[in-house]
């Protein structure tokens, strides 16, 4: 057997460490997640799973992410599930509403999934919000979704009221949230189970929906 020969040192290009670059992401704008997460916030480009049920802090969530993007300027969509947004609640958290798609929710999975497809490929929205009241797009639903936020450099972030225990992989991050604390089921590259209290996250929210008929845009 032949020996290989390994490059010398000399050939070998170094890179400092101010030159490495996390992957994209968009802030979530709580430094505690932000600090923790690789992407310092969620994942752009892939696809984000947030758990919980109404009232601790999912969505909230979402809107402090919006807040982020619009001081970006950029255009954020948000795909209703049963929850209305309230301007004057979203306006009082300097939230763009005219850089904010809100679609009524379809009536059928299959429209959904077309109208997510439409959203991620139109290349308008660096965030995209969907909520659900429980994950029932098939994994290969989920991945034709992922592939084409990675083409087109955006950020899906699903917002499901029923907690499973299941950990999909093909969610970049999952973040599970209860009234005390929330827990980052998985996050690429960071150890997980990570759990942080609930009054180092929700300090930076005020309360944003309300179950109510009124609606901001179908």
């Amino acid at each position: 057997m032949s020996a290989v020969a390994l490059p010398a040192l000399s050939d070998i290009q170094f890179v400092s460490a101010d030159q490495l670059q996390p992957p994209p992401g968009v802030p979530t704008g709580v430094s505690t997640l932000d600090d923790f997460l690789l992407w310092k916030g969620i994942p752009k480009g892939d696809l984000s799973l947030f758990q919980g049920s109404p009232g601790t802090g999912a969505t909230s969530l979402w809107v402090n992410m919006t807040q982020k993007a619009h001081e970006d300027n950029k255009w954020v969509a948000w795909v209703n599930g049963g929850t209305q947004l309230l301007p004057a609640h979203l306006t009082s958290r300097k939230i763009n509403l005219k850089k904010l798609l809100v679609v009524k929710e379809p009536k059928e999975a299959e429209q959904l999934f077309w109208v997510l497809q439409e959203l991620v490929t139109s290349s308008l929205f660096e965030v995209i919000g969907c909520e659900l009241k429980e994950m029932f797009f098939k994994n290969h639903q989920l991945q034709k979704l992922k592939k084409l936020c990675r083409f087109h450099k955006v950020a899906l972030v699903f917002v499901c009221h029923k907690v499973s225990k299941f950990v999909n992989p093909l969610f970049s991050l999952i973040i599970q949230f209860q009234r005390d604390f929330i827990t980052i089921q998985r996050a690429l590259h960071r150890p997980t189970p990570f759990t942080v209290a609930g009054s180092m996250v929700y300090a930076n929210f005020v309360h944003q929906f309300k179950n109510t008929a009124r609606k901001l845009l179908s």
